[in-house]
Parts: C-alpha cells; sequence; structure tokens
C-alpha cells in the first residue's frame, strides 16, 4: 500500500504554532554557529527502558550487502521498481535491499524497509521509509544522539552501542511493539547487528518530539535515539511496528549508482589497481576506471608526460598509452590522499584566499581534489553549480564540487593546463595544489613519487 500521510486542520494549526515557537527560542551560539538555525535538544535525562520485555535476538555477523557482484546483481532485479526518483543514497539502499532479500524470515513486517542516513547533516531528510510494493519513498527529519554529535553542528560523528554514552546506534534493527511511554506513543527497535546490540537495554526507541522539525534547520539532539516530528510519528510507528527492517548507517555518496564510461581497451589491457583502492571502498575502483576516461578521452594531452615525468615513473617513455594513463590515475589518487585523505565531502577553509567571488563567501577547497567555486572562472570545464549547491549542507553529498566524478573532472583539467603551460608537474610558483609545489610547507612530493613508483608498470 502506498504511502499517504493526512493531517487534520487542528494538527496542521498546532505543528506551525509549535515550529514557530521553537524557531524563536534558538540560540545560533548553541552549536550550530555562522547564522545557523539550530533546535533545542531532549530537555530530559537519558532514561532505562520503561518495559525491558521482548526477546532480544542474537546479534548478526554478517555485513549488509556481502555478497558475489553477480549475486548482488541478481538479487537488485527484483527491486528495480523502488525509490525510482533516486533520493535515497545508493550504495546503503543496494546493501539494505540484499540483506533485506537474503534474510525476510526475520523480517514479518515486509511492507516496508527503512534507512536512516547518518552520513547527512540533521538539517536534510535523513530517514527514508520505503514502500516495498509500490517503491515510493517517504523521506523526513531525524534526530541523532547527543553523545554522536559534540558541537550540536548537525553533523554525527562518533556512534556507541554502549549505556550512557548518549549515541546514535549503527546496523540493522527490527521494529518491534509500540508502546506508551515518557515520550508517548513510542516504538522499541531490536538491534541485530553487534554495533547495536543493546538498543532494547538503551530504551532506543522511535518517538515523536518537539525538537525534531520539518524544515532545514539543525535538528535538536535525543539521548541516542532516531526522535522525528510529532507530525509524522504516529504514521511512522504505524508503519514500521510488528517486525519491519531499519538500517542506520553512514553512507557519504549520491542517490544515483555513477554511470561508468568504458575504457577503451584493446582488449588485452587490465588496470593496476590504485592507491585508494579497498575492498571496504567498492565506489573507488570506479573512480579509477573514471579517471582512465578522463585521461584516454578528455585530457588525453597528459599522455605525452611531463618533464619531470620520470622522477615519478622512470620507464614512463616506454610505456603504451593506457600504462601511461594508468600511472597518470595513480598520480591523483595518490594527491587525494594528501589533500583530502580520499573523502570526497572533505573541505578546509583557505583563511588567506579571502572571498569567493561566486559565492561571496570564505573560499573553502573542497571534495577529493580540493578544489573552489572560484575556478569555474578561470576554467569552464569545471562544472560546480553553486546555484544548486548554496541551499544543501556544506558536506552533502549532492553538491556539485563534492560529486567525486565532477571534482575529478575538473582537477585533471587544471592538471592538464598546468602541464600544458609550464610542462612540468612539480613547480616552485603556479602550482594549483600545495602538494606538489617544491618549496611548500605542505608539499608531500616524495611520498606522491613513492606511491607512483610502486605500480608494477614503474619498476
Amino acid at each position: 500500500m502506498p504511502i499517504s500521510k493526512k493531517k487534520t486542520l487542528f494538527s496542521r494549526f498546532s505543528t506551525a504554532l509549535l515550529t514557530t515557537s521553537l524557531l524563536a527560542m534558538v540560540a545560533c551560539s548553541n552549536g550550530g554557529g555562522g547564522g545557523e538555525v539550530t533546535l533545542p535538544d531532549d530537555p530530559t535525562s537519558e532514561g532505562a527502558a520503561e518495559s525491558p520485555s521482548g526477546t532480544v535476538e542474537k546479534p548478526i555477523t554478517e555485513t549488509p550487502g556481502s555478497v558475489t557482484d553477480s549475486q548482488r546483481e541478481a538479487i537488485l532485479k527484483n527491486y528495480d521498481h523502488v525509490d525510482p526518483s533516486h533520493i535515497v543514497p545508493y550504495k546503503s539502499l543496494e546493501d539494505a535491499l540484499v540483506y533485506f532479500h537474503q534474510n525476510k524470515s526475520r523480517f514479518s513486517n515486509q511492507n516496508y524497509l527503512s534507512i536512516i542516513n547518518f552520513g547527512q547533516s540533521s538539517k536534510e531528510k535523513r530517514f527514508y521509509i520505503i514502500d516495498m510494493k509500490t517503491g515510493s519513498v517517504w523521506a523526513m527529519h531525524v534526530a541523532h544522539g547527543k553523545g554522536s554529535d559534540s558541537n550540536h553542528d548537525g553533523i554525527a560523528e562518533k556512534f556507541s552501542n554502549v549505556s550512557g554514552s548518549n549515541a546514535s546506534s549503527l546496523g540493522i534493527y527490527k521494529a518491534a511493539e509500540s508502546y506508551n511511554g515518557s515520550n508517548g506513543l513510542s516504538l522499541r527497535l531490536d538491534g541485530l547487528s553487534s554495533t547495536n546490540s543493546n538498543a532494547r537495554s538503551r530504551a532506543i526507541v522511535i518517538h515523536g518530539a518537539n525538537y525534531v522539525q520539518e524544515s532545514n534547520v539543525i535538528q535538536g539532539r535525543s539521548w541516542g535515539c532516531p526522535a522525528v516530528a510529532m507530525e509524522n510519528r504516529d504514521a511512522v510507528i504505524k508503519y514500521l511496528k510488528g517486525g519491519s527492517m531499519v538500517y542506520a548507517v553512514v553512507d557519504t555518496g549520491g542517490t544515483e549508482a555513477p554511470s561508468v564510461p568504458s575504457v577503451p581497451s584493446d582488449g588485452t589491457y587490465a588496470m593496476h589497481a590504485l592507491s585508494w583502492e579497498t575492498s571496504s571502498n567498492p565506489e573507488r575502483k570506479q573512480w579509477s576506471q573514471y579517471l582512465m576516461k578522463l585521461l584516454l578521452n578528455d585530457w588525453s594531452s597528459l599522455l605525452n608526460g611531463a618533464s619531470d615525468m620520470k622522477d615519478f615513473c622512470p620507464r614512463y617513455a616506454s610505456l603504451s598509452n593506457h600504462d601511461r594513463a594508468n600511472v597518470w590515475a595513480q598520480l591523483f589518487s595518490a594527491m587525494t590522499k594528501f589533500e583530502s585523505n580520499y573523502n570526497p565531502l572533505s573541505r578546509m577553509h583557505e583563511t588567506t584566499m579571502g572571498t569567493d567571488p561566486i559565492t561571496k563567501k570564505p573560499v573553502y577547497s573542497e571534495g577529493l581534489l580540493q578544489l573552489s567555486y572560484q575556478d569555474i572562472t578561470g576554467w569552464n570545464f569545471c562544472k560546480f553549480d553553486w546555484n544548486k549547491d548554496k541551499n544543501l549542507s556544506a558536506t552533502s553529498p549532492k553538491k556539485t564540487i563534492l560529486d567525486p566524478y565532477i571534482n575529478l573532472h575538473c582537477g585533471v583539467g587544471i592538471m592538464a593546463k598546468q602541464v600544458a603551460r609550464k610542462g612540468v608537474i612539480k613547480l616552485s610558483t603556479g602550482a594549483y595544489w600545495a602538494v606538489i609545489k617544491t618549496n611548500s610547507k605542505y608539499q608531500k612530493i616524495s611520498q606522491i613519487t613513492s606511491m607512483v613508483r610502486a605500480l608494477p608498470l614503474c619498476k
């Protein structure tokens, strides 16, 4: 049955009045800073479960989505109808669907599946309730624990399964029975993962709260419960109670699986793995393939090399174009390690660079290669869209400048222009990145060189 949300005139008036009252109470100094609207926290103290009744299931040991690629593809074909508008982060959605499919016997309520993405700011709608029959998604705001967000900036950074931590817990939950407690109508959660196995004893439940509102503000913090706005409470509990699956996760990726361009190949070339590739970060292999596409097509001028290329790869001159592209891809991968630590949501305030002419705000370097919105004024191939991004939270994965593919495309282009003008990678002046500037205190030239030389084709 499709999700529907109905309100009476009284409930709409009450909600509007409550929202106005709460927003009048906020203090910008309450952790949000910078003029952010920040709702107050749960005013009560963390309590024990009102009734620790019920059977706690044995925690699971498997990781959601831990199947072979072919198995995963076959399972996901059963759910092509889910989230047609692509509003749920695709990686956590796929993992949740795979786990749900393989463990349906655990969940007596199979009508709904929910994902809470603590990788998004509390300013964003990040609690996704999915109607498994129609595929439609209801997205709403949800609180995280005070212990997960010490400075109340809307970003959950720490998670715990320990009583007294006041923190949110990650993992697979089963929504159990509803009850009336100190927070009114509430829904118990049983933690099925080793990371949330104490949920019932900690009284981690879904309940309504006045410090959560359906508006783009930093929500108040709970004592670890995924609290929702009062206007949504009854419907959420109605849909989820009785054994539905809830997946609490940190997902900083996008909402659509990237369309990875095919790498031109002569049928025999196999790309060497780049430094950022790990089994726990499968999306980075797609970054690698995208880099190869950029280097072989869009920015193939780089394949001609630079005068100092032999410092990075002594055998570069004798390599095929595929191998040369692989060397450059490793170079960019190594640069991102020291620019952003491979984190596509990384951003840093450039305190000496004044005001960004595009944003009219202080300059920030952002994304994998630490680029800025002002770059679009000098390079028309940089496709950052401030008009689209300005209404999103600072670290929203939906920002164009934080999209790893858009960020890489711009960065590779900037390097191509530098090499075309200067003929070298390492510069003492005029280098875009401090990590390859020879006289910079931030330079990481020896480390980057070692990482590129580690490629088998450079030895």
